[in-house]
């Protein structure tokens, strides 16, 4: 956390925009990049007072809105056959049909929570594309769901920013009770497992 906060210190406030917008913008196009980490980030240096709240969200959000045009007129263009050549991890066609389903029976409503399904941000943009979807109406879901998401995380981090000194001391705490937390849900996820009854 200090050595990214020291890297966009260095990079000085406009330099530090551009490259959230990058971060933001590359997440989409390239999964599965960190970019909520590094928007979060932004939004911690915001409470910290090194950063703006304007600029931070409007980079950020810009470059989300971005990155997923650019997925969505490539499915539109190229369709299942660029999805196909990517068709591992992410872009697997299991999360396409997934996709595909969700759209079947909520439509556009899928769109205006792609940023709240982590690991298929990018397939829902494709998918789009691929079943050609208009435009205006994917473009603008598209914003309204990087504008919520976006605005969560900035809040988030701007309290982390602004109480940081509290988080610093209560680290040690905090990370123990994550850890607690993972080792309960894995323990609860392989319990399940062995509950469910065979086929």
């Amino acid at each position: 956390m200090n050595g990214l906060e020291r890297f966009f210190e260095s990079l000085g406030a406009g330099w530090a925009y551009l490259f959230l917008f990058l971060s933001s913008l590359a997440e989409n196009l390239f999964p599965p990049m960190p970019g909520d980490t590094v928007l979060l980030l932004g939004a911690v240096l915001v409470g910290k007072g090194k950063l703006a709240f304007g600029p931070v969200y409007a980079s950020t959000t810009a470059g989300s809105v971005l990155g997923f045009m650019l997925c969505y007129a490539a499915g539109f263009k190229w369709g299942i056959r660029l999805f196909q050549r990517r068709s591992a991890g992410t872009f697997s066609e299991s999360n396409l049909r997934r996709v595909r389903m969700w759209f079947d029976a909520y439509g556009y409503g899928v769109l205006a929570v792609n940023r709240f399904l982590a690991g298929f941000r990018a397939v829902v943009a494709f998918a789009a594309g691929i079943v050609r979807m208009d435009a205006r109406p994917v473009f603008l879901f598209a914003l309204v769901s990087c504008l919520l998401w976006n605005g969560i995380l900035i809040a988030a981090g701007i309290k982390v920013g602004e109480h940081w000194s509290v988080v610093v001391q209560n680290y040690q705490r905090v990370m123990f009770g994550l850890l607690c937390l993972a080792v309960l849900i894995g323990w609860f996820k392989s319990y399940r497992k062995k509950e469910r009854p065979l086929p």
